[in-house]
């Protein structure tokens, strides 16, 4: 036998092998438990127990540590249904999905016995048989991404994994669009994810307008593409993906609604600008003034919940045959009212409770009845009116919240309301009073910009830089004080520092957790001098910069408002370039349109090559053996 035929056999053995072989993430499960919320919110378990589908799907939930019962109604984590009423009455309980290669609908038929098989319990509205809504996280695709922050309770944790060590550069692939920057969260479900482009700066025609884009999120390539009509000039709303719709928010006042794997525009409404005015046509609020439509809509309780630019909250059903149908909606009084601009809402569960928190541009903060738009309470919690730097006259915005797990504190970023904030802080607050104790204004405040933070159990991550009306310190749990700086922090939930990593690139959007690695997406420009347009990874248990990677191509003109979403090892980001990217371990082509600037690059460096070289340097072992013996 000649050699080069002990070599051809030799790589024919590897190749079978390797076919053999699972790919990660493609092993089967067995039978599995899917518990969809319907909100964004989702959780894979193992079958446990015997009888009824109620008892598995208890016992199966109970497992990974979730709050479940089953008394011929099925109830998880303290929600069995929920009636959302005004003009219309949803209502919305748990339905049962069994598996055939897709979510075969079974109604709310728990009582009968399981057959064996993988099943879901959704919490969906009660629907018409063409308007039923499946879940959209599947065996094959379980991590979903389908709103902004993850979902409604926005705690920007992805229940998936990215990179934690040595990304692979050139990025695994990229888009760039003549049609504006992507300042829009990249939402995504299966193979599919989507985002908007807001149009460019100065061009005319199809360029200058939006569009929504749906993309293959392994290849890149374009499935389908929409042209929207222009508004203001920019468009930085987050869509919302629902069953097999997707619902997005335009600046010219246009809500959308495609059937998402066509691109198929199903319906359509316009929201009117209406804010209060006097006899001459002025508008009396005292605030900054917007006129963008709605904000980035939130999925719950079978409803969406947005702010709008005249400064109303509303509630709103969406169905595939018969599209939005207004339930309710909320008009502050003219003293709180202003613009709600791009924020989403955030919604909690709070003691039996469904409760929407929602600050505008006003500097007031809203908490509502989820279910009947009745208000809970509303503050002021920012004034900056007599030192606004970037706004002069402005009160400030009361831009974004997140309520901590255990439902005890709810933070709010509060900032002047400029494009590049120079003041601000973050309130915590009593989430059902808007108090601190004992009726203080406040459980606690720290003196410094803070990006939305990402909420775990023991406390909150977040990005910190220093205010121009702010604190030069901030206080650590041993009673020491540390310099504020531009870093990347955690906080326990009583407002002091744990850790501090430097970090001196800006950043602006929010940072996003995946299985303890914190994902950070700066708004600083590609290309300056120190770098910029880097998306980094920090260690969520200690603050160890792992490793930044600047994506490329690039322009002066990166910066990034968009978070990172994390799925399965791969991380997608977007900036003002009017690029999409997908960084891995798996490097892309080289371009040659930037340099590369990176603490760490992958390379030849990852398992699968080292097994490789293992692998074909034992089959050719063998094969030697075999050809002397022969």
């Amino acid at each position: 036998m000649k050699i080069y035929q002990l070599v051809t056999i030799s790589l024919i053995v590897v190749c079978l092998l390797s076919a053999c072989t699972p790919m990660a993430g493609a092993e089967d499960d067995g039978d599995m438990l899917l518990i969809d919320f319907g909100n964004g919110q989702t959780y894979w378990a193992d079958i446990e127990g015997t009888g009824s589908y109620g008892n598995i799907i208890a016992s199966s939930a109970e497992s990974i540590g979730l709050d479940a019962e089953y008394n011929g109604e099925l109830a998880i984590n303290g929600i069995s249904k929920t009636l959302v009423s005004g003009n219309e009455i949803i209502k919305t309980s748990w339905k049962l999905y069994i598996w055939d290669n897709r979510w075969d609908y079974a109604g709310s038929s728990f009582s009968s016995s399981y057959a064996g098989g993988t099943i879901a319990a959704g919490f969906y509205p009660d629907a018409s048989e063409e308007d039923i809504i499946c879940p959209v996280s599947t065996p094959e695709y379980k991590t979903i991404w389908t709103q902004f922050g993850g979902s409604s309770k926005s705690y920007n944790v992805s229940d998936s994994y990215g990179i934690s060590e040595n990304p692979a550069l050139p990025v695994e692939w990229h888009n760039t669009y003549s049609t504006g920057y992507v300042n829009s969260g990249l939402v995504a479900a299966g193979d599919l994810l989507y985002h908007t482009t807001g149009g460019a700066w100065g061009a005319g025609g199809e360029n200058g307008d939006p569009w929504v884009y749906c993309l293959n999120r392994f290849t890149g390539d374009i499935v389908w593409k929409y042209h929207g009509t222009y508004g203001v000039g920019y468009e930085v709303t987050t869509p919302v993906i629902i069953g097999n719709m997707l619902v997005v928010t335009t600046t010219c006042g246009d809500i959308l609604c495609f059937e998402r794997f066509s691109g198929e525009v199903l319906h359509e409404m316009h929201i009117d600008f209406n804010p209060p005015m006097d006899e001459e046509g002025t508008i009396t609020w005292d605030a900054e003034t917007f006129v963008t439509g709605a904000t980035t809509p939130v999925y719950d309780s079978g409803v969406l919940y947005f702010g709008t630019a005249d400064g109303r909250i509303c509630c709103y059903a969406v169905t595939c045959s018969e599209g939005f149908k207004e339930v309710w909606t909320y008009v502050p009084e003219n003293s709180m009212r202003g613009s709600f601009y791009f924020h989403a809402p955030t919604i909690a569960d709070i003691d039996g409770r469904k409760i929407l928190y929602i600050g505008n541009y006003g500097g007031n903060l809203f908490a509502l009845d989820c279910l009947t738009g009745k208000e809970i309470w509303s503050k002021k919690v920012v004034d900056m009116s007599d030192t606004n730097i970037p706004k002069p006259g402005m009160p400030g915005s009361a831009a974004t919240t997140t309520v901590s797990k255990d439902c005890s504190v709810i933070l709010v970023t509060c900032t002047d309301g400029g494009m590049t904030t120079s003041s601000g802080y973050i309130l915590a607050l009593d989430p059902l009073t808007g108090k601190g104790k004992n009726g203080e204004d406040y459980l606690w405040k720290l003196n410094a910009l803070m990006t939305t933070p990402v909420c775990t159990e023991d406390g909150f991550y977040t990005y910190m830089s220093a205010s121009a009306k702010g604190d030069e310190h901030v206080c650590v749990a041993d009673g020491n004080e540390v310099l504020i700086d531009n870093s990347i922090c955690k906080f326990d939930w009583n407002g002091n520092l744990v850790w501090m990593c430097s970090y001196n690139m800006y950043v602006k959007a929010p940072l996003t957790l995946a299985d303890g690695v914190l994902y950070a997406m700066e708004y600083s420009a590609g290309g300056t001098d120190g770098g910029g347009g880097h998306l980094s990874a920090v260690s969520a248990e200690n603050g160890e910069l792992l490793w930044s990677a600047l994506l490329q191509p690039y322009s002066e003109d990166s910066y990034s408002m968009a978070q990172a979403t994390i799925i399965d090892g791969k991380i997608y980001a977007a900036n003002d370039y009017g690029a999409v990217y997908c960084l891995s371990d798996t490097a892309g082509e080289y371009t040659g349109e930037t340099a590369i600037d990176t603490l760490q690059t992958a390379g030849f460096d990852h398992w699968s090559w080292y097994a490789l070289i293992v692998l074909t340097a034992a089959t050719l072992g063998a094969f030697a053996v075999f050809y002397r013996g022969a």
